[in-house]
């Protein structure tokens, strides 16, 4: 897997922010090393902030919609979603799972 580290633009040298970036780099190196080896992505933000993500996680939540549109809900996600978004998922797996709703056939 590939990873790339994307680093802001950097501060002119001799300047408070730039100490502060190397000082932060210096303390993140091991963890960002370590994330890197498992396959993670870092992204250095400003401020000597990190972004650790998994370059996979966007199939994986697309995943995951598609099985709530197509099977409902488990009880985490309706644990942490609010009756609005609830409904309009509801609405919208009935429409994409009702063979009587389909758009395609509705107008052949």
């Amino acid at each position: 897997m590939t990873t790339t580290r994307q680093r802001p633009a950097a501060a002119p040298k001799g300047t408070v922010v730039s100490l502060f970036d190397r000082i932060a780099d210096r303390i993140h190196s091991r963890a960002d090393a370590a994330a890197e080896a498992r396959g993670l992505t870092v992204t250095v933000l400003p401020g000597g902030r990190r972004r650790i993500g998994h370059p996979d996680l966007p199939a994986v939540l697309e995943a995951r919609r598609r099985h709530a549109l197509t099977h409902g809900l488990d009880d985490a996600d309706r644990a942490f979603m609010d009756p609005a978004t609830r409904a309009a998922l509801n609405t919208t797996r009935t429409a994409t799972t009702n063979p009587n709703t389909d758009r395609l056939r509705r107008a052949a």
